[in-house]
């Protein structure tokens, strides 16, 4: 789906990129020839999750697995909210680098995305099963949250009526 002059993947890309996000992997699913086509950054990694259709939590250790070189933590960014700014993106990762915790972002006093995992936790990963995600092992690592004030980066596109109101209130041109 179209979003500025990228699409929602390929925004979601640039804002891991921007927030100095490496390695990048992208882990696709359904439609995922179709989208691997599109992706325009010659360096991320992308990874065919071929049992997408069993849930979230395929997606995420696949992920996990393919992140390769050893790293201090992993972020989960979502390509359903493309509005996502670089200052959270980047402040929640320096809050994880820094406690070496989960990272919760907290909006409007919802628990929202993305969220940072320290490497100590990826083994847990491993228990999740079916469409859960990273939130059903949270509470078995060492985790805190960063209350953010922009309620508009909790939101994400579940529906047609989402993407419209994300693309309006963010200025993105409905004629592309």
């Amino acid at each position: 789906m179209p979003w500025r002059d990228k699409n929602l993947v390929n925004t979601v890309i640039q804002t891991a990129r921007l927030s100095g996000l490496d390695p990048l992997v992208v882990v696709l699913g359904s439609d995922a020839d179709l989208i691997r086509a599109t992706i325009d950054d010659d360096c991320v990694g992308v990874v065919i999750n071929r049992d997408w259709e069993m849930g979230q939590s395929t997606s995420l250790k696949a992920g996990l697995r393919a992140i390769g070189s050893p790293v201090r933590g992993a972020l989960f960014l979502l390509a359903d909210q493309p509005q996502m700014s670089v200052n959270l993106v980047t402040s929640i990762v320096e809050e994880g680098l820094r406690t070496n915790k989960v990272i919760v972002p907290v909006v409007d006093d919802r628990r929202g995305n993305p969220v940072y995992f320290p490497e100590a936790c990826f083994d847990r990963f491993d228990q999740l099963e079916g469409d859960i995600g990273g939130r059903q092992i949270i509470s078995t690592c060492p985790h805190t949250t960063l209350q953010w004030l922009d309620e508009w980066m909790s939101e994400d596109i579940d529906t047609p009526e989402d993407y419209q109101r994300l693309r309006a209130q963010f200025g993105v041109d409905q004629k592309q």
